[in-house]
């Protein structure tokens, strides 16, 4: 009986194509966004033209990069070449949906995108593209990221609140919100009950009006490093990471 012959599998170029383009989607996305594509198309589906009409944008263009969204599965094309949206653009893309995604895409991922393009130079040079941890150049990017994270951050926010039942409560409740960044989460908190306090140990910058209505104390200063967070890492972190052989151990600054 013969015996049967191994084919070893072939390497082809493929996947290092397909990354090779991967920098397109989220380009394609923020176009779209930043053209009010998925805006439009929110009340019904439209053609290019249409589109076109209501945002201004050059209908021939909008016509290929809405074929584009098609082929990402972010929007649906009948015969009559009209254009509407699919469940997850509807969800995450449209502007004024709890939840959005459109601000990150519009601003944000541009932004980070055009940094990563001086990969080469910064890995040559040893030095970031930009400091966002110094003050001058970190406030306008800070204050543009968690403007844009809000939505995003708000659902997942929520469903905490109702897995830890805090509106149902009858007692007061106080948070500990470690580096609340955005504050999203003891916002969150604080709309499930008025009567919510909370101590958030970063800066408050961003968003000081927001909680200006609310019980929060604000804490300001570095947290890595300190007392705090020795005490907080020995009591709960260290037995955490310990069980997975990960080290608590904060960064040098």
């Amino acid at each position: 009986m013969a015996k049967k012959t191994r084919h070893k599998k072939q390497v082809t170029p493929e996947r290092l194509m397909e990354l090779s383009f991967s920098y397109a989607p989220p380009l394609i996305i923020s176009a779209a966004v930043g053209n009010k594509v998925f805006d439009t198309l929110e009340n019904g589906a439209k053609t290019a033209k249409d589109v076109a009409k209501q945002t201004g944008a050059s209908p021939r263009a909008l016509k290929i990069l809405m074929n584009a969204l098609v082929g990402l599965d972010l929007l649906k094309k009948d015969r009559q070449g009209k254009y509407s949206l699919t469940p997850e653009s509807a969800a995450f893309l449209v502007s004024n949906k709890l939840g959005t995604h459109a601000g990150f895409f519009a601003t944000i991922a541009p932004q980070l995108i055009s940094r990563w393009l001086r990969l080469t130079d910064i890995v040559r040079e040893g030095h970031p593209a930009v400091t966002v941890n110094q003050e001058a150049e970190g406030t306008e990017f800070f204050s543009k990221l968690v403007e844009r994270i809000i939505p995003m951050s708000y659902p997942a926010a929520q469903r905490l609140g109702d897995h830890l039942k805090i509106a149902k409560t009858k007692n007061d409740v106080r948070v500990l919100d470690l580096a609340a960044g955005s504050g999203i989460w003891g916002i969150a908190r604080a709309r499930e009950r008025s009567r919510l306090g909370g101590n958030d140990p970063d800066n408050e910058t961003d968003y000081r009006k927001i909680w200006r209505a609310r019980s929060f104390r604000l804490c300001r200063g570095r947290f890595i490093g300190s007392r705090v967070w020795e005490r907080l890492r020995r009591r709960h972190a260290r037995p955490y990471f310990a069980q997975r052989g990960r080290t608590t151990k904060p960064p040098v600054a």
